[in-house]
């Protein structure tokens, strides 16, 4: 991302503002730099991926996410999804780790849904508008990355 994208959802816009102003000049800032209170705002929209042992894992999957995929990955790895849409975030927060920028995207798609019985399953299509945020340990390097999303209202797949 070069330049910083037209956000449709304005809590991400909020979201670049707050994790650029704690860069303090640094290309990255450190995931210390970050204080969960002051995040409140974006809480339940957040994940927080930790790259770990050659995988990335999930440090903190929000509860939008949850209710929305009825699914918790909170310290699960993203080899746990489906292939397909692991290989894509993947790439994503690769992207992220090796150019230290931001990356930005809108993607509609086919999610999976059921009652939590498990007694119906169907697809529903979504399109959600997502930012990931590259964080680091405190030493400069891409360690983490800090995922805001929101599913785009009205939008279908």
């Amino acid at each position: 991302m070069s330049q910083r994208p037209e956000f449709q959802e304005k809590r991400l816009e909020s979201l670049y503002a707050f994790w650029d102003a704690r860069r303090n000049g640094r290309p990255v800032p450190a995931r210390a730099d970050f204080d969960p209170i002051d995040m409140r705002p974006w809480l339940g929209h957040l994940m927080l991926v930790d790259w770990a042992d050659g995988k990335w894992v999930y440090r903190l999957y929000g509860t939008a996410f949850v209710e929305a995929f009825r699914r918790e990955m909170t310290g699960k790895s993203i080899d746990e999804l489906p292939a397909e849409q692991a290989a894509l975030l993947r790439a994503e927060y690769e992207t992220v780790r090796a150019s230290a920028a931001p990356q930005w995207r809108t993607y509609s798609a086919q999610f999976d849904h059921g009652t939590l019985d498990g007694r119906q399953q169907w697809q529903l299509g979504q399109t959600w508008e997502r930012l990931a945020l590259p964080l680091s340990a405190g030493g400069g390097e891409v360690s983490l990355v800090l995922v805001g999303a929101y599913r785009i209202a009205g939008a279908g797949g």
